[in-house]
């Protein structure tokens, strides 16, 4: 099996410390951008910048794990509130959502596949 080369660090720019605290993050698979969970709002940002590209707010909890999709289409976001929901990043709207029986989500993970 061939070797993977991942990416070890990023760089963290002060304009990026202004509003992102710590927490579960998203790169997109081609680098452009990320989204990162503030609290109960998620920032889509920039990363040739570090600007604010949008803003999605619609859960009163604070969010506990993202994951994008590998078309870095769609965004899936877990929470305090034992909600999954699936975001279009094109319209910043919740596509859909589930409620789930485990407390806190940790992590998330999206496959292209289930073959």
């Amino acid at each position: 099996m061939a070797s993977v080369s991942l990416k070890k660090s990023y760089k963290c720019v002060q304009s990026l410390q202004q509003f992102y605290t710590g927490g579960p993050y998203a790169v997109a698979s081609d680098e452009s951008f990320l989204a990162c969970a503030c609290n109960d709002t998620i920032k889509i940002v920039d990363l040739s910048n570090a600007s604010i590209k949008s803003t999605i707010e619609g859960d009163s909890e604070p969010v506990t794990a993202l994951a994008l999709s590998p078309d870095n289409n769609f965004l899936f976001s877990a929470s305090h509130s034992r909600q999954i929901r699936v975001w279009d990043l094109d319209t910043l709207k919740c596509i859909r959502s589930w409620k789930v029986i485990i407390f806190n989500f940790l992590a998330l993970c999206c496959l292209t596949s289930l073959d």
